[in-house]
């Protein structure tokens, strides 16, 4: 945010621009041929911000970047409460809120101007919701969440309402194993639960929603089916309290504790040199200097559920069904084909996961602080290093193009550019992926995000009226995520730039961007 009062990703320009449209002409409708007609389709991001900005007299571009994490800091309340409810103490939610407030890849997420932001502070109310739906109230509040779901956004609709489906699982077996198994009851979770999946899939087809075809294509549908029936053949077992031989530490076989964890860590440093999704770029440099405190965390989380297995509390069933789902996606990305819409539903999965972890964290916290009890310099060191850890992993938010290679943040001085150029009445602007969509999603341009490659490769830019040219890629390149970035050679951008007629210069002295008039 102190980089620019803009939205920090490219999706929060289509969003704003929808918000605005729908604004002014007092309706929402979706455009076929329009470069935003897929956040058109999933409206309820915008349909939201154009009445709030509305009513208090906002900008819908400006002021989005302010708004969005004041809302999305609510996600703290949920995480507390399922700390709260596995241990019935309060320092438990108090270690899941700091987790969730404070861990890096969950802050860039609720940081960011995007459907899932908002995703990832609704879905946990639906499910917690669902968990208590023995209140008549709580069962009708779920199913209105889930019924907004679809329209606000695809991916978080898919996993909630696997979730839920895993949490009507595990409550018909116990039922089943206490000889209480009734049909009503499990018809009523179904309609109110897994059911409405229906009428998302048929919204979803009316409007030919892009990517659908990903999940219900023959061959990667019966893949996922088959994940979904052999996890669910798994998760049975672990929601039962495990077996403990008295003087034994661990629940037994603890392998199928640490083994993903291990494989997670092992799948990072493999990817540093050889490249596990094809056409994607490495695990960065910068990555493992964030890895220490993702070991510490998987460590409290391997503990909190060696601690969890050793319970009746139905807060078990909370936390598999929270887990199964990303994990189902997680396996159905890399098995569907290494490749980067695989990568896609890999990484876009994880953060899902990040409710559960920080309710295994809390729990071993919990354990550690009770372990404590006798010493408070003992206690505040733990606390101490556990916000230590946390704040390690900022950078994932932070410095996104050194951990993660992609660059989100657009500039003052960058959207001004492209405001000139608009000015100009450019018809087809040439420049790299991030500015191009930028250019297309708020300014309504025809764009091209290949100009640091055809840079590169001397290619022709025939058909093109201006390029947008940013001195930074002579250094770390230009975006083409999740490919990695092109670098241009210095000299070829200087005779680039003397070849052509430069229009305008804005930013610094060393990070000049050049409108250019192309001849």
């Amino acid at each position: 945010m102190t980089v620019s009062p803009l939205p920090l990703s490219v999706d929060g320009f289509a969003l704003a621009r929808i918000s605005r449209d729908m604004a002014s002409a007092g309706s929402w409708r979706i455009d076929p041929a329009s470069i935003n007609s897929y956040n058109q389709k999933l409206p309820g991001y915008s349909l939201l911000w154009s009445a709030v900005f509305q009513v208090a007299g906002l900008s819908p571009l400006v002021h989005a970047q302010l708004v969005l994490p004041l809302v999305t800091a609510a996600a703290v309340l949920p995480a507390y409460l399922l700390g709260v409810k596995a241990t019935g103490r309060r320092i438990a939610g108090v270690a899941a809120g700091l987790f969730i407030a404070l861990f890096g890849s969950f802050l860039l997420l609720t940081s960011s101007v995007a459907k899932e932001s908002i995703g990832l502070l609704v879905f946990p109310m639906a499910v917690l919701l669902f968990q208590e739906r023995s209140d008549p109230r709580k069962r009708a509040l779920a199913v209105l969440l889930l019924a907004f779901l679809p329209f606000l956004h695809s991916l978080t609709t898919f996993l909630t309402l696997g979730m839920i489906a895993a949490l009507v699982v595990l409550t018909q077996r116990r039922a089943l194993a206490r000889g209480r198994f009734s049909w009503k009851a499990f018809a009523l979770d179904v309609v109110s639960g897994p059911a409405l999946a229906v009428g998302a899939w048929a919204y979803y087809a009316s409007v030919d929603l892009p990517f659908l075809a990903d999940v219900l294509a023959p061959q990667a549908l019966t893949l996922f089916v088959a994940i979904v029936v052999l996890l669910t053949a798994l998760i049975g077992p672990l929601a039962k309290p495990a077996k403990r031989r008295i003087g034994t530490g661990l629940v037994r076989p603890a392998s199928k504790i640490f083994l993903p964890p291990a494989l997670g860590f092992f799948l990072l440093v493999t990817n540093s040199t050889v490249v596990l999704f094809v056409g994607t770029i490495r695990t960065p440099p910068a990555f493992f200097l964030v890895l220490p405190a993702l070991f510490v965390f998987a460590s409290f989380a391997i503990v909190g559920l060696q601690m969890v297995r050793r319970t009746t509390n139905r807060a078990n069933d909370l936390l598999v069904a929270m887990l199964v789902a990303p994990v189902a996606l997680i396996l159905f990305g890399f098995l569907r084909g290494l490749d980067p819409s695989g990568l896609l539903f890999v990484y876009r999965a994880f953060d899902f996961m990040d409710y559960a972890l920080a309710v295994l964290i809390g729990v071993a916290f919990t354990a550690f602080w009770k372990v404590l009890r006798g010493s408070r310099a003992s206690r505040g060191a733990l606390l101490a290093g556990f916000v230590v850890a946390l704040l390690s992993t900022t950078p994932m938010a932070w410095n996104t193009p050194a951990v993660f290679g992609v660059e989100n943040a657009t500039t003052t001085e960058e959207f001004q550019a492209l405001a000139v150029l608009a000015s100009l009445g450019a018809h087809n602007v040439t420049t790299d992926q991030r500015l191009a969509d930028i250019a297309a999603m708020w300014f309504g341009m025809a764009s091209d995000p290949s100009l640091p490659t055809k840079l590169r490769d001397n290619a022709s830019l025939a058909g093109f009226d201006y390029a947008v040219v940013l001195e930074r890629w002579t250094r770390v390149g230009g975006q083409e995520h999740p490919a990695p970035n092109v670098v241009v050679d210095p000299d070829i951008l200087a005779r680039f730039l003397s070849g052509n007629r430069v229009v305008y210069v804005a930013g610094g002295a060393t990070d000049q961007i050049f409108v250019v008039a192309l001849s």
